[in-house]
């Protein structure tokens, strides 16, 4: 490894950049916790509109990557809380739900890569943070 890449690394995990895409129905934001974890504990922010978000445990956010990478739909909703993510011809969706109330934005399909790609660096910056003990 070159010392570009390595010091590339260093910086994103100390200031980790979130990745962010906006529609006309609102914002997606998906960005690392960046707080300490024991392992498969750290989170990855998936924020929708402003104001409401869900932390997914990294072990979910794995999942869900190869979901998105797969072109399926998954979902992490228990008790009317979690997020869904639903793929399908009009794009991919992604909902945060809270109190049993969903909050979505929908990307175009295009972008369905792209946000597996977002979610994937997100998700390695999270382990960064995990304890292996």
């Amino acid at each position: 490894m070159d010392f570009r890449t390595a010091l590339g690394i260093v910086l994103a995990e100390l200031d980790p950049k979130p990745w962010g895409y906006t529609t006309p129905d609102g914002t997606l934001t998906v960005v690392p916790a960046g707080f300490r974890a024991d392992k498969d504990e750290a989170d990855v922010i998936v924020r929708v509109s402003d104001d409401v978000e869900e932390w997914v445990k990294t072990p979910e956010v794995a999942k869900l990557v190869t979901a998105l990478r797969e072109g399926v739909s998954w979902s992490d909703l228990c008790s009317g809380w979690g997020t869904e993510v639903t793929v399908d011809a009009l794009g991919v969706t992604v909902a945060v739900w809270q109190k049993g109330v969903p909050t979505s934005v929908t990307l175009p399909s295009a972008q369905r890569l792209p946000l597996a790609s977002a979610l994937e660096r997100a998700l390695d910056v999270a382990r960064g943070w995990e304890d292996e003990a």
